[in-house]
């Protein structure tokens, strides 16, 4: 989806985001090294106490190591509180990158345009934003292991070379060879990463897809074929897990494999040195405890460099779909649209969500300040689009949009946004009180103005019936509201807000008759002395509109007053006798009013 990021760069990355708690990074450091600093220590008093066994005589000889055993002890049992000090530290400064990146995901997510949302799964960005993260909360870890890791190597080398460079040149023979092979298999390990990232994120996606549309799938009976569906996808994961799990553990067994080969080395050398007399017991066995000591830094570094292709895959992704410039909203001016006259024009605009596919061509009108304009035309033909052009939801192909004479493109977009109030067929309510879906667009407003609104909607009766009243919770989506329900309060939400321009897109399609007939006096009083925007299959909001323009297949066919398109042969006649001729007594006695 997004360029292609090298190691480096993901890296810098990351660092960024620990740079953000340096103070924590740094305390952390300091506590595993000074835990470094007492497990390579101890052993030294462990290999004293060897050199002193040099008498038969027991109690002497227990007496002279009584004093460096016991300093052993004392250095590994401080080790040991440190070591539990240290893990709660590195917990915190984990679960402050895990969340530091949450929320720069979740910002850079929402600042994407809409056409990223439309090409992209639910189930997708869910997994991103929560396993991606969660994956990498151990980010600031592998840089504390990476920096303790190579300090450690280094102080031990430096010890063992003290005590005998020859043995020790010889214990890192096969260090480069070591090396060789763990970069060797970074490719595949990045390849099953990307794999099972892949299809754990699908089998998110089912899984969201199959809940949200839980009452489909039960009305065909398609239980049987979503669990084959879901178990098939999950079998491919479990396949692809194994191959990761392999590729971040053959880390292991390799380093296994070299540990051995090392200590055949140190034996086989160590024992000529010790036969020839240049090298004692005691620091002969030192060699030997401390090749894990010496080892597990390589082990570390080895499975950092293994968990970091991991760490690389998962933020790639949080990237593509967080910091990718190429599906940005972009502010191209910081004009501030406070209050606005409402004039609105369209000139010779061209748009297509998809490349050589235009949905609008060649879209041309012009609305005065307070007037009111209907857009009919049959399923496709633009109508909906022209609505989500006006906010810059979208961008256009080419021509101009301009607001009191001004390009869309020229208004900072939240202000913008702000003095325009959309009410589609689909109303969506956020999880909370019903106060705090009001109060989206109106976060000052006092619970006064909230039941001006209300009462303005007719909404007040059925919210004071619910239990707590502005309090009552709303579920997920509004699903214990009705659709009438949910409507008006799009309604009165919108009216909160105060918006110089109103967007009706199809705001009623769903309600039935007599909600709609409480809704259609709300719907005056939105537009009363607004510009606005009525999309419509109805004639309840179209008869009163300054003029209708008629549209198909993405170019205007007509403009006029309804009375003028009735006594036109064209498009709009045609759809009147198709679908508005129909409707009920009451619409048609306003229409012979109207003619």
């Amino acid at each position: 989806m997004g360029k292609k990021r090298t190691d480096k760069e993901l890296l810098v990355y990351l660092w960024n985001i620990v740079r953000l708690h340096l103070k924590e990074f740094y305390f952390v450091i300091i506590l595993l090294l000074l835990n470094v600093a007492f497990g390579t220590i101890a052993p030294l008093f462990f290999r004293k106490a060897l050199d002193l066994i040099q008498t038969n005589d027991i109690s002497t000889t227990l007496k002279m190591i009584l004093t460096p055993l016991v300093a052993y002890f004392l250095l590994m049992l401080v080790k040991w509180f440190w070591e539990v000090f240290q893990n709660i530290f590195k917990a915190k400064l984990n679960a402050q990158i895990t969340k530091d990146l949450r929320v720069k995901a979740f910002n850079g997510l929402l600042e994407n345009n809409l056409t990223f949302f439309d090409n992209s799964e639910s189930g997708y960005l869910t997994s991103s934003l929560t396993n991606d993260i969660n994956e990498m909360r151990e980010a600031g870890q592998r840089f504390v292991d990476l920096f303790t890791s190579l300090f450690r190597l280094i102080i031990t080398i430096g010890i063992l070379l003290y005590f005998s460079p020859k043995l020790t040149l010889a214990s890192v023979v096969f260090l480069p060879i070591f090396f060789i092979v763990v970069f060797s298999l970074r490719k595949y390990q990045r390849r099953v990463a990307k794999v099972w990232r892949k299809n754990f994120a699908t089998v998110n996606q089912r899984f969201s897809e199959t809940m949200r549309s839980i009452a489909i799938s039960k009305s065909f009976a398609r239980e049987k074929e979503n669990i084959k569906k879901f178990t098939d996808l999950n079998e491919e994961t479990y396949k692809s897990s194994i191959k990761r799990g392999f590729a971040i553990f053959i880390i292991g067994p390799i380093n296994d494999f070299f540990r051995h080969m090392l200590l055949i080395i140190i034996l086989a050398v160590g024992t000529i040195e010790t036969y020839n007399g240049n090298l004692d017991v005691a620091t002969f066995y030192l060699f030997i405890f401390l090749m894990d000591y010496y080892y597990y830094p390589l082990l570390s570094l080895a499975r950092n460099y293994s968990r970091f292709q991991s760490l690389f895959v998962n933020l790639e992704r949080l990237l593509d779909i967080s910091e990718n410039s190429d599906i940005k909203e972009i502010n191209t001016s910081l004009k501030i649209a406070e209050k606005i006259q409402g004039e609105v024009e369209f000139k010779n605009v061209n748009f297509s969500y998809v490349e050589d596919t235009p949905v609008l061509k060649n879209i041309s009108f012009h609305i005065k300040p307070g007037q009111r304009v209907a857009l009919v035309g049959h399923t496709g033909s633009g109508k909906s689009t022209i609505a989500a052009l006006i906010p810059r939801f979208y961008n256009i192909d080419d021509g101009k949009i301009l607001i009191d004479g001004v390009k869309i493109q020229n208004y900072e977009l939240k202000s913008l946004r702000f003095v325009i109030g959309l009410v589609s067929q689909r109303v969506l309510l956020f999880k909370g009180t019903i106060r705090e879906n009001m109060l989206i667009g109106s976060e000052n407003a006092s619970d006064k103005d909230i039941w001006n609104a209300l009462d303005a909607v007719q909404a007040r009766d059925f919210i004071e019936l619910l239990p707590h009243s502005l309090d009552f919770m709303v579920t997920e989506g509004g699903k214990n509201l009705s659709v009438g329900q949910r409507q008006m309060l799009s309604y009165a939400r919108v009216l909160l807000g105060k918006p110089d321009i109103i967007i009706l897109d199809e705001a009623t399609s769903a309600v039935d008759l007599y909600t709609e007939s409480k809704i259609q006096d709300s719907t005056e009083l939105l537009l009363k002395g607004r510009t606005s925007i009525v999309i419509a299959h109805r004639l309840t909001t179209i008869l009163n509109s300054d003029f209708i323009i008629v549209l198909e297949d993405g170019e205007i066919k007509q403009i006029g007053t309804h009375k003028d398109l009735m006594s036109q042969k064209g498009s709009y006649q045609e759809m009147y006798q198709l679908y508005f001729k129909t409707q009920s007594a009451k619409y048609l006695e306003k229409i012979k009013t109207a003619m």
